[in-house]
């Protein structure tokens, strides 16, 4: 598996790793065109790259397998503070169960630690992600609607 930065480039693949984290249950409750045309949704990826934002890329075998990035999201599903940025995280359908959202996680947090102290995220606790999120350190502090929202001190 290759882990490399998010570029500008990868805003495709973001919005498909955006729909994939939003539709974690099964439900097509998203495409990539209803989640551009949904602001609070789109707010993660409205003009990628910001200056403030970092994100990573795992391929497999050359292929895009999923992706992680984080910005500042005032009033975010996860927002904890303005100096807090929010996490998003999807794996394609084919690639999961092999590592790869941990891999991604590690590598974010990582990235994160030189310029922040914490990552935010927010999670349904049906998501098996909120699992991961909790083995990586990950500490609930607070519910929104039906999702927790979680922090990892870094």
């Amino acid at each position: 598996m290759l882990l490399r930065p998010a570029t500008a480039g990868d805003l495709d693949l973001l919005s498909a790793m955006l729909v994939e984290a939003c539709n974690w249950d099964g439900n097509p409750w998203f495409t990539v065109e209803t989640a551009r045309s949904d602001d609070k949704v789109w707010r993660y990826l409205a003009g990628w790259p910001r200056t403030d934002d970092f994100g990573v890329v795992a391929e497999i075998d050359g292929v895009p397998a999923g992706a992680s990035w984080a910005r500042l999201v005032p009033g975010g599903y996860g927002y904890v503070a303005d100096d807090v940025p929010e996490l998003t995280l999807g794996v394609a359908a084919a690639f999961r169960r092999r590592g790869v959202a941990r891999a991604l996680l590690g590598a974010l947090a990582e990235a994160a630690r030189p310029s922040y102290r914490r990552l935010s995220l927010s999670v349904d606790p049906q998501n098996p992600a909120a699992d991961l999120y909790r083995a990586a350190g990950f500490v609930k502090v607070g519910v929104s609607g039906t999702s927790d929202t979680m922090v990892l001190d870094l």
